[in-house]
């Protein structure tokens, strides 16, 4: 994941599209918004996402914060209402 960005900068993906940093407080809850619209859209309105700050610190990545993007997925799966089968 190194690509030289630091937080609050942009990355281009390999589409070409411009992405925030996602170790950035910005660039996490940017990412755990596209994950959880990616989940509602596919008909799993259960999952939730969202950012968390990183308690370490990494000696080599400095002195700024960093997130992480949490979820309740289980198994990699979302969960289910208890009403469905």
């Amino acid at each position: 994941m190194n690509s030289g960005v630091k937080p609050d900068q942009h990355a281009s993906t390999s589409d070409g599209s411009d992405l925030p940093e996602m170790l950035s407080q910005k660039g996490a809850i940017c990412l755990a918004r596209r994950l959880q619209d990616y989940w509602h859209q596919r008909g799993y309105p259960a999952a939730r996402f969202w950012a968390e700050p990183i308690d370490e610190r990494i000696e080599k990545v400095g002195t700024y914060d960093l997130y992480r993007v949490a979820s309740n997925l289980v198994n990699g799966l979302p969960p289910r209402y208890l009403s469905e089968p």
